[in-house]
């Protein structure tokens, strides 16, 4: 089976000088993406997934998993030294200890939580991570500030979205449904989605919503007589997921976008979250705007009675998404950062999307 990202448009110019690149940990997928546009453009590139013991236990007990931990690294720093890579990518910060204790040229790339959720035994790994790396990505514009604490040097890089795999399938107006397409926890404010159910329940009970499993608010959503929880999806599976449904509902809290609201807006659906991160690019993202659960559960009866709407506001969405999520411009970049360091040159600066 084709690696994930492996079909859509790269540039396959060969470089004059092929690189060896090791990309470590595989966050939604993002370095599989890169990893096959750089294979594309004639590069060396290995993909590494760490063992992440007790990744699932709660911030104070995965201390006691550190020898663990500290043996898986060691073996990936004997691999990575054996396969004579020019340059390591490392993805979640806290993984940047493997480059620091390797002594290995890398790239940090935070992905969200990896900064947010930070402990007191994890927050001076992080730093030096961060300090110690040639130069560090982040996914999400809300990253910025933590990055500034330790440098000001620090990149927003845009996700890849395969907007291949994640498509319309069905037109958004033949779809009622509502999907919340992002986590039910508190830091994405699933209290404020939970809200906005309840609201939907009695004043619309005919609007149905599903909703994905797996984070603490999992049993009140249970609970509601207009929502459906499903399993969590392996990812293969999302596209077909959110094009069963015309309406997508994302976090409401942090105030950036990620993953789930950019493959939603792939998929041609209209997509309800709060972004306030406005500066981050040339245009302005196309979501439907909501903090609340009064909001939300507005702006869902707005859509939901709108068919001809959704399919509008979808394909401004999904426009979009090429626009400033391909995954040429994301290996560009990776690839002119990846080359200035190996060559022993300074970094280029960005160029901003058009």
């Amino acid at each position: 089976m084709a690696e994930p990202g492996a079909h859509q448009q790269v540039s396959r110019v060969l470089p004059a000088s092929p690189m060896r690149i090791a990309e470590i940990n595989d966050i939604a997928s993002v370095a599989s993406e890169i990893g096959a546009g750089l294979r594309a453009r004639g590069h060396e590139v290995t993909l590494f997934h760490p063992r992440l013991v007790g990744a699932s236990l709660h911030p104070q007990v995965k201390p006691i998993t550190a020898p663990i931990r500290a043996l898986d690294w060691m073996d990936l720093i004997r691999r990575i030294r054996a396969g004579n890579f020019e340059l390591v990518h490392i993805h979640y910060a806290y993984l940047g200890n493997i480059g620091s204790l390797g002594g290995f040229p890398y790239i940090l790339h935070c992905h969200g939580t990896d900064l947010r959720g930070a402990t007191p035994v994890t927050r001076p790994i992080i730093r030096k991570a961060l300090r110690d790396a040639r130069h560090v990505f982040y996914s999400t514009p809300d990253l910025e500030s933590y990055v500034a604490r330790v440098r000001d040097d620090g990149e927003f890089l845009p996700n890849p979205i395969d907007t291949t795999h994640f498509r319309p399938i069905v037109p958004a107006r033949e779809r009622p449904g509502v999907l919340i397409c992002c986590g039910l926890t508190e830091v994405k404010g699933a209290g404020r989605l939970l809200a906005a159910c309840r609201q939907l329940a009695e004043e619309r009970p005919d609007i149905r919503i599903t909703a994905i499993g797996g984070g603490e608010y999992t049993a009140a959503f249970q609970a509601l007589p207009n929502v459906t929880v499903v399993a969590h999806q392996p990812r293969w599976k999302l596209p077909g997921l959110i094009n069963q449904h015309g309406v997508a509902v994302g976090q409401v809290r942090l105030g950036s976008a990620g993953m789930a609201e950019l493959e939603a807006m792939a998929c041609g659906r209209p997509v309800i979250t709060w972004f306030n991160e406005l500066h981050a690019y040339s245009e302005v993202p196309p979501y439907v705007t909501a903090v609340d659960g009064v909001e939300v559960a507005s702006a869902i009866k707005n859509l939901v009675d709108q068919p001809e709407m959704r399919d509008l506001l979808g394909a401004r969405g999904r426009d979009w998404v090429a626009r400033h999520h391909g995954l040429d411009p994301v290996v560009d970049r990776v690839e002119a950062v990846a080359r200035a360091i190996v060559d022993g040159e300074p970094i280029p600066a960005a160029v901003a999307a058009a």
